[in-house]
């Protein structure tokens, strides 16, 4: 007798290769779970509804440790979260219409730099104001920020921001100064300095209409569908120097790029998710395919719904262990990356809202959905498990003999929680599978558990149906060869 033992899964959810050639340790499937640092399928936290936001409020942003709603023209009233270290608080925006939505924002030396858009503006002024938290209960319109572009970064003690083909820039440490010439004063009484703006255009034809915008290392990526520029900006705007040109890869997502790890930064292209990282101890930047394994299905999302669907993701740094999420409106893709133990794992989460907003604060994840709900990943006390529906498949397995067929007999796993096992032998009929047995321990020395089956390749899943925690650490099919194909 012998057996086929998968070790871990550190390569996660992939779906390059058929499921007939995919290798052992990849996964078909791997749903609301994700891969720890050791290689194991651990299933994911719950997310939490904390709390019904008013109907008369709108946006979400956040500071390192408060979060922040908004209301048009008139005072609202926060609930109260019970959540450790995180406080919430509400601004009121001042001449804002009923169609005024919160675009983008950032923080700028602690306070809320938030960005609206407004459709029934009647000049980009009007359709696109900015708002600046000035320490009261009312925001300041930053009329000279107003028409500069919907997404910023604050980044070189300044704001920046893009607007078709111009990337703008405030004064040093005057968030509300825009404007060449402007009046605004500094705290001290002089004029302010550093604000203008760069035709991105003037370097690359591809860059016509700006998307995005992310610090990478000590410069600035400027990103739009088709190509990202990097420019090291400085507060004297006449050292901003022009660095390179990544041509081919850029996004329509525009809250999708994220600095993540050492300085790399992740974002949504056409063609799924991408890296931007140092090629060599220069940080002069390459795009690297780190999605790949998910890329045939971040890439049949925009085919089946849209550029209207998938602009809208959101990318995220999970506070738990630092994994990176790109939030969907329905759904969550989840990149589980530890170098040092060689796990590069994506995994999918399915939600039981439509993301509108999310944010990190406090070391948590707050999500506020399209129906003035508040959702906190883990729940208050971080450890909260749901029945989310957890879904494990492997790829068909042979044995590294897929001409041969076996008599398979028996199943092994070390699992902890429960998980309902099956099994399908007919790849061409990969949804027909039977049921081995619900376990909720290991199985190693319990004299194993039948399995039986004759075929030349087996595909095990694992289904977690109740609201405890479970992991799957590794997983065994043990069989015998057919008499004549020994």
């Amino acid at each position: 007798m012998t057996y086929q033992l998968i070790e871990n899964f550190a390569a996660g959810l992939d779906t390059r290769k058929s499921p007939l050639t995919a290798p052992a340790g990849t996964l078909l499937r791997l749903k609301n779970a994700q891969i720890t640092p050791g290689g194991e399928i651990a299933k994911r936290r719950a997310f939490v509804n904390i709390a019904t936001l008013p109907s008369n409020s709108f946006g979400l942003a956040a500071t390192e440790s408060s979060l922040v709603i908004f209301g048009r023209n008139v005072t609202v009233t926060p609930p109260s979260l019970g959540v450790t270290g995180v406080t919430m608080k509400a601004l009121t925006v001042p001449d804002a219409a009923t169609d005024l939505v919160q675009s983008d924002f950032d923080v700028f030396d602690g306070r809320i730099y938030m960005v609206g858009s407004k459709p029934s503006g009647a000049d980009a002024a009007a359709k696109n104001p900015h708002y600046l938290d000035d320490g009261t209960a009312t925001m300041f319109a930053v009329t000279e920020g107003n028409g500069k572009g919907y997404y910023v970064r604050t980044f070189q003690t300044k704001m920046y921001a893009i607007s078709g083909k111009y990337l703008y820039f405030s004064a040093v440490k005057q968030p509300k100064a825009w404007n060449v010439g402007s009046p605004i004063l500094d705290p001290d009484g002089k004029a302010t300095t550093g604000m203008g703006f760069i035709n991105l255009s003037m370097q690359d034809a591809d860059s016509e209409v700006l998307t995005s915008l992310e610090v990478y290392y000590d410069k600035l990526a400027i990103f739009s569908s088709e190509a990202i520029q990097v420019w090291a900006v400085d507060p004297d705007p006449l050292q901003n120097s022009y660095l390179q040109l990544l041509r081919g890869s850029g996004t329509l997502a525009s809250r999708s790029p994220l600095q993540y790890g050492t300085g790399d930064v992740l974002f949504l292209d056409h063609s799924g998710v991408r890296s931007m990282k140092a090629r060599d101890s220069s940080n002069s930047a390459s795009v690297s395919d780190i999605g790949s394994p998910v890329d045939s299905l971040l890439t049949q999302l925009e085919v089946d719904l849209g550029t209207s669907f998938t602009s809208k993701a959101i990318a995220l740094l999970e506070p738990f262990v630092g994994r990176f999420w790109l939030a969907y409106p329905d759904r969550i893709y989840v990149l589980s990356y530890f170098p040092g133990p060689k796990v590069t794992a994506w995994s999918n989460f399915t939600l039981p809202f439509t993301v509108q907003h999310a944010v990190t604060c406090g070391g948590r994840i707050f999500i506020r959905d399209t129906a003035n709900n508040l959702w906190l990943y883990g729940g208050i006390d971080a450890k909260t498990y749901d029945n989310c529906g957890v879904e494990v498949r492997l790829p068909y397995l042979d044995g590294k003999k897929p001409g041969h067929r076996k008599q398979f007999n028996a199943f092994d796993a070390t699992i902890s929680g429960t998980w309902r096992v099956a099994v399908s032998f007919d790849y061409n009929n990969p949804d027909a599978e039977e049921t081995i047995g619900t376990f909720s321990t290991p199985t190693w020395s319990a004299g194993r558990a039948e399995m039986q089956g004759y075929d030349s390749h087996f595909s095990l899943r694992f289904y977690n149906d109740d609201a405890l925690p479970a992991t799957i650490s590794n997983c065994a099919a043990h069989y015998e060869m057919a008499d004549d194909e020994a």
